[in-house]
């Protein structure tokens, strides 16, 4: 079980390590970014996301942090969560921004930004008249390469996100049933996420039907009927941590285009799985996938998977584009989907840790897709 200790030794260890990245490239101050739905960063050095509005964490050194947001209703509760004591809401959190920055370096002459290429303008404008000799150095991506490899910390969190993940695919498959819309099913899967304790890595999916597929949309109103794929995109996130899962069923007996798609489904699934060790080029796990996948007459409609953890699709690495090999820490999801009229919307997504000598399985529910009605 990890404790509110637990967390605020890893975020002190997390906080001086960007300080040193901060240092390293001659920084006098740091200025983390948290933009509405970006607020990784952010909360990578807080555990600490608002439910409104934006979010800077501003360093003057490794022990010298303080926070600005836009309403202050959370302050208390980020205090605790944070192990931080100095948080401040202010509708207009620019002009505190900075005042803290000039009041932890009235001379600073470089400032190291997380998110620059997200800061608004009027902050971005602000500080350049403060500080109007110094150099705004974008350190984002030094930053966040401290996330790529996660520790067995940020594993542990992974892995309760996914067991709840699975806990609610074990829980939705036993009510799937012809007449339930896709609404419906959403909200009991929101349900089930929920009671454990998690929040919603993002809006579920839940596609039914087999006539007009789609890789990705919003539920309807549309009730299940009986021969439907039902295509079920969910994730838990605990403790900021997000899980990234797919399960495909079919309502009663699968078709002869739904038997054919799912085998090519298997076995590029397997496929990228046996890619899946370090020292193997990441894109190398997607081609090994795209090659069954075509070879079998089909098209993948979007890359093999992605990184999760903070995020999912906005994580380290996006294994269609990034030749840098995989390593021990980075987790990852696999995702191959066909989406053909006939079949329907078909695919199939669990999570992964690279290991020392190959990979951990994280989200492990059945996978079978027939659902006797």
């Amino acid at each position: 079980m990890i404790t509110t200790q637990d967390w605020y030794r890893e975020l002190g260890e997390r906080r001086q390590a960007i300080w040193q990245v901060a240092q390293g490239g001659g920084c006098d101050l740091v200025l983390i970014y948290g933009g509405w739905g970006h607020a990784e960063p952010f909360r990578y050095v807080t555990n600490f996301v608002p439910v409104l509005g934006d979010a800077y964490a501003i360093a003057g050194g490794a022990q010298q942090w303080a926070c600005v947001l836009n309403f202050s209703w959370q302050v208390i509760e980020a205090r605790a969560i944070s192990g931080l004591d100095d948080w401040y809401g202010q509708f207009n959190p620019v002009p505190k921004v900075v005042d803290l920055l000039h009041a932890a370096a009235p001379h600073a002459k470089r400032i190291g930004v997380v998110g620059l290429h997200r800061l608004p303008y009027p902050t971005y404008q602000s500080i350049k008249a403060a500080f109007p000799t110094a150099e705004l150095l974008d350190i984002g991506t030094a930053v966040g390469k401290l996330r790529w490899r996660k520790s067995a910390f940020e594993v542990q969190l992974l892995g309760e996100a996914a067991r709840i993940t699975d806990m609610a695919f074990e829980a939705i498959r036993e009510e799937l049933k012809p007449g339930l819309t896709e609404f419906e099913v959403a909200a009991r899967l929101n349900y089930h996420i929920q009671r454990q304790g998690a929040d919603l890595s993002f809006a579920g999916t839940v596609v039914g039907g087999n006539d007009h597929p789609i890789p990705i949309r919003m539920p309807t109103e549309r009730p299940l009927q009986v021969g439907d794929s039902v295509m079920i995109d969910i994730g838990a996130s605990y403790q900021g941590y997000q899980a990234d899962a797919t399960r495909t069923y079919v309502l009663g007996e699968p078709n002869a285009d739904q038997l054919r798609v799912w085998d090519v489904i298997l076995r590029a699934y397997d496929a990228a799985f046996e890619r899946i060790r370090p020292g193997v080029p990441c894109i190398d796990v997607h081609r090994a996938a795209v090659a069954v996948i075509e070879a079998a007459g089909y098209t993948l409609a979007h890359r093999i998977g992605h990184g999760i953890g903070l995020a999912t699709s906005f994580e380290y690495p996006s294994l269609d584009t990034e030749p840098a090999p995989l390593e021990p820490g980075n987790t990852i999801c696999i995702e191959p989907g066909i989406y053909v009229a006939g079949a329907g919307n078909m695919k199939l997504e669990d999570d992964v840790v690279v290991t020392a000598d190959g990979y951990q399985l994280l989200t492990r529910c059945p996978r079978e897709i027939a659902i006797p009605v």
